[in-house]
Formats: structure tokens, sequence, C-alpha cells
């Protein structure tokens, strides 16, 4: 199967430390402990930039900046990209989308479509549906 165009756009928005390969030693430290923290608290609705700065020992406006400079990102666009990554690795499983909403942390899945429909342009259940079909066997008929 060809590689899916969607996960290849959507890859430097993702993880925009393939586009900085020029970090330091200490940048890329503090880059694996943001993405640590991140990991472990994407699943709870009531982590913010704030929690995540608390963990790395820092004010919310510092961590902003630090990430900015290295990813181009804000620390809410970095989280909520890593959620809907989750999402997109879930989606094509038997979970309800529904609870997929709950698995990446976000509070209500009406909130979660809409997110989800504004960086990809669809909504979970038309990805879904279209992964599916792309999943099918070719050369078989469906009767």
């Amino acid at each position: 199967m060809p590689p899916n165009p969607l996960f290849n756009a959507l890859d430097h928005l993702l993880h925009p430390e393939h586009a900085t390969p020029h970090l330091s030693a200490s940048d890329r430290v503090f880059l694996d402990r943001f993405r640590k923290i991140v990991v472990e608290q994407q699943s709870n609705p009531k982590f913010t930039t704030e929690a995540a700065a608390a963990g790395l020992g820092m004010s919310r406006m510092h961590l902003n900046r630090k990430l900015r400079a290295l990813t181009g990102q804000s620390t809410h666009d970095y989280i909520l990209g890593q959620r809907l990554e989750k999402a997109l690795n879930l989606l094509p499983g038997p979970l309800p989308i529904e609870s997929i909403a709950q698995v990446v942390g976000f509070k209500s899945s009406s909130h979660f479509a809409t997110v989800f429909r504004q960086k990809f342009g669809a909504t979970p259940s038309a990805f879904r549906a279209r992964e599916s079909w792309a999943r099918q066997p070719t050369g078989k008929s469906s009767s």
C-alpha cells in the first residue's frame, strides 16, 4: 500500500523536530523531557500549558518562547498535535469515536470532531470510513 499522503503532509506539523536537525544537545534533552510529559498526560483533559511548564520547572511564557523557538509551534499547538496524532493511530481500530476522544484528552466528542475537522479537513468518522475503504483488498466484489 502506498504511503498515506495525509500522514506525509502532517509529518512536519506533528513532528516539527524533524525539520530542526540543528538542535543542540541541551535543546534535544529539553524536547525529550517535554515530549515525555506530553505523552504521559495527553489523555488528561485538564492537562494545560501551565501544567507542562510546571512539570519542566519553568513559567508558561518561558516554555512557549522556548518551544516556539525550537519547533515553530506554541505549547498548546504541540499538545493538540500530539493528541490528534494519537487519534489518527486509534481511528482505524475498533474503539468508538467517543471513546477515542476521551482517550486522547478531549472532554467532548463534538469538540474533538470540530478540532479534527479543522486540522485534517474531514471528521473523524469520515476519516475512519476513508481509511477502512483504503485498506480493503482490491479485485474482490462486495457481494
